[in-house]
């Protein structure tokens, strides 16, 4: 039984490399159509953007209007000013990442991010490098490999699941027709869950066009099966690189 095991296993591993190639070959495509369809060729785009988001946080029980001025610039650094309304009130949040470092101002106060919260703002900047995909197409540290699909907005999508050495893999899915992102799938820690796994799943729509280059102006993100946000985005600009300060210590 074991020599006929072996006999078996040696051409069918013979095979596997080349199966593997094909199949991130065919991933690799998913992601070069989606770069042409959103305007732009693989290995083109900018590395930093910014935008305006305004829209509804329901974690914590309660829904919470808030309105925020976000800063990202690949690979690994982002800043937003969160301003949410309750009742009369104002709640304001600064979060700085930088590489490894991070901060936060609350109530006039700074604070550097430590621990899980470090890891899980860390993970969000990653999350919006692979979501800009034009890194995908050139950049070997990302591993792509083809996924199942599934509906979106009752239509038909191709994945692709991008891993990368210690980053948590990150499942991508195209509209069929356009070749639009249209969802972003990822396992994050929960805080309010006390760091809980729990599946994350964003979804892109809304398109519209500004200076040949097509953006998701609606956003909504759904956490362990929960709605979380939802919001519109305005004023993205994309930029070959942004001040260094907007990503010092606050």
């Amino acid at each position: 039984m074991r020599s006929a095991f072996f006999a078996l296993a040696g051409p069918l591993l013979a095979l596997a490399p080349a199966g593997r190639a094909d199949d991130a070959a065919d991933a690799k495509a998913i992601i070069e159509k989606a770069i042409k369809a959103r305007g732009g060729a693989a290995g083109s785009g900018h590395a930093a953007v910014t935008w305006k988001e305004k829209g509804k946080l329901s974690g914590g029980g309660f829904p919470l209007p808030y309105t925020a001025d976000w800063a990202f610039e690949a690979p690994d650094k982002y800043r937003f000013v969160f301003v949410g309304t309750f009742g009369d009130a104002k709640i304001g949040l600064t979060v700085v990442v930088d590489g490894e470092k991070a901060w936060e101002v609350e109530g006039g106060k700074v604070r550097a991010v430590a621990g899980p919260k470090l890891e899980y703002v860390r993970g969000e900047t990653y999350q919006f490098w692979v979501t800009s995909l034009t890194p995908l197409a050139t950049d070997p540290g990302f591993r792509l490999a083809t996924a199942p699909g599934k509906d979106v907005d009752k239509k038909p999508t191709t994945a692709v699941k991008v891993t990368r050495d210690q980053r948590p893999a990150v499942t991508l899915y195209f509209d069929k027709g356009t070749g639009l992102l249209v969802k972003r799938e990822v396992v994050v820690r929960d805080e309010t869950q006390k760091w809980k796994e729990v599946l994350d799943e964003a979804y892109f729509s809304d398109y519209k066009e500004s200076g040949g280059v097509k953006h998701f102006t609606a956003l909504k993100i759904v956490r362990d099966g929960k709605p979380l946000i939802e919001a519109t985005l305005s004023d993205v600009k994309p930029a070959e690189k942004l001040d260094a300060k907007l990503f010092e210590r606050p």
